[in-house]
């Protein structure tokens, strides 16, 4: 199956918003966290499962990392800007690291694309599944542009997509919890993906 393809209706804002439950708080990354970022993204566990497939060797490599979270195409306001969230674990003292995962949109063309990882450390405890309903609660809400198709009939129902090594069991656990179903198969490289999509509410 081909890749999915979508057309824009989001309005990205900048800086994008926060937002918090009993557990965590998302917010928009900044430079200073690409220490923590590194300390996640060199985890061969964590490598295995994202995009590159090697662990990080170093801080700067992470921060090139992070730049590629810019959107790059779609429409004129949407380009420059982000939706590239840290996760903080708000159980942890402000003096220790509290930035114990990352998720973003990775893209917003040719189709929003979500994107994940936590620390080993923190794995077990639900905070992908909760993060991920947070992020997705902050998308949902955010300002729509109007889309006509080419012939003059409203666009299709909008949605967000997921790719996720089939190999990945974790993973498409926390997609399904938070509704994703799969809707077709992809083959990049070496890896064997599986292609989520959810529906906006």
């Amino acid at each position: 199956m081909s890749l999915p393809h979508q057309p824009v209706y989001v309005i990205v804002p900048s800086p994008g918003p926060s937002i918090e439950s009993d557990r965590l708080l998302l917010r928009p990354i900044i430079d200073a966290d690409a220490g923590a970022l590194f300390t996640i993204r060199s985890r061969p566990e964590v490598a295995e499962m994202n995009n590159p497939n090697t662990p990080f060797r170093s801080i700067e490599e992470t921060r090139e990392w992070m730049a590629t979270k810019v959107f790059k195409s779609g429409p004129p306001d949407i380009i420059g800007r982000s939706f590239n969230y840290a996760i903080v674990d708000k159980s942890i003292p402000e003096t220790e690291e509290q930035v114990v995962g990352s998720l973003s949109i990775n893209q917003v063309d040719p189709f929003p694309e979500i994107g994940y990882a936590v620390h080993p450390s923190s794995w077990g405890k639900g905070f992908a599944t909760e993060a991920l309903q947070l992020l997705l609660k902050m998308w949902w809400n955010l300002e729509r542009r109007t889309v006509v198709s080419e012939d003059a009939c409203p666009a299709e129902i909008e949605k967000t997509f997921a790719l996720c090594e089939k190999r990945n069991a974790g993973s498409c656990r926390v997609l399904e919890k938070c509704g994703f179903k799969i809707v077709g198969d992809f083959q990049e490289d070496e890896d064997d993906l599986f292609i989520f999509a959810l529906e906006r509410p």
